[in-house]
């Protein structure tokens, strides 16, 4: 009865406006979130019994194309159709309706703890002008760039604070796990100037790193009026396997250090911010990155 008389009522109709925005709002929130940019030439919408080629590596698209478009989708695990195979089925008719035919992934991260419980799944829309053409190896590396900047200590680093750590990495896909190497500086000025640069090459699977640097170290030679002497110059190199866990935008490292060759002056202790990660009789090199 309260139903039919609010519906009956000829003074709410602006509530009846109010009450369908509210359902729209509510089923809306709860489909995934599906949107595709056209970024290259317009062309017209493809048939609807037209089929989406779906690839995985770059290096398989045909040569014989073009990128069109983009394509950004995103869903919690909570919601109805939260899976890859669903968002496809969905984001083919808008892929269609640019015109092409085909979709590269690019992106792929399935809901996690890290990331809020949200799937994300981005691609590149491309429209193939011949299926049978070779692929274009030489326009689609198989690798991605990555800038990184962070917090280091340790005999590899010395102490990267008011300035921070520099890194840029390499990132090649393999058939099971991907490959990486980096080149990584460091400028001090805390207490003294100080440079510090390494090179680096790893492996990663899933969100596990493992990598191993050879790092110098160099500390100029200064005059310590307290001590009323000459400090210095300090340099020495070192090899430092390292563990992380690479996650969002951050990756966290750690491992030991072992000094390959040192040139201190004789009597003279290493510089403190070199033992900062000592444990034991043991250096070790921890660092935060961040990419942006």
């Amino acid at each position: 009865m309260a139903y039919q008389t609010f519906f009956k009522n000829k003074n709410c109709g602006f509530c009846k406006i109010i009450l369908i925005g509210i359902v729209n709002s509510i089923l809306f929130s709860c489909s995934p979130q599906i949107n595709v940019m056209r970024t290259g030439s317009k062309y017209p919408p493809r048939e609807d019994n037209e089929p989406i080629v779906i690839y995985n590596k770059k290096q398989d698209i045909p040569i014989e194309s073009e990128k069109i478009g983009r394509l950004q989708a995103t869903c919690v695990s909570w919601m109805k159709n939260c899976d890859s195979a669903s968002i496809l089925l969905l984001a083919e008719p808008k892929i269609k309706k640019v015109g092409g035919n085909a979709l590269l992934i690019t992106e792929f991260k399935k809901p996690t703890l890290w990331n809020n419980s949200t799937l994300t799944l981005n691609g590149d829309v491309f429209l193939v002008h011949n299926f049978s053409s070779p692929p274009d190896t030489a326009k689609f590396e198989n690798f991605q760039h990555q800038l990184y900047m962070g917090i280091g200590f340790g005999p590899e680093t010395g102490l990267s604070f008011m300035l921070p750590k520099i890194s840029y990495y390499n990132f090649r896909d393999r058939k099971i796990l991907s490959t990486y190497y980096g080149i990584e500086g460091t400028i001090g000025i805390i207490h003294r100037p100080w440079l510090a640069l390494n090179c680096l090459y790893g492996v990663k699977k899933s969100i596990f790193t493992f990598d191993t640097s050879v790092g110098v170290w160099w500390l100029p030679k200064y005059r310590n009026d307290n001590l009323d002497l000459y400090v210095g110059s300090h340099f020495h190199t070192t090899l430092n396997p390292k563990v992380g866990i690479k996650f969002w935008k951050v990756w966290l490292k750690g491992g030991p250090s072992v000094h390959l060759y040192k040139n201190y002056p004789k009597g003279q202790e290493p510089v403190g911010m070199t033992n900062l990660g000592k444990i034991g009789n043991m250096h070790y090199n921890f660092e935060i990155l961040i990419t942006y």
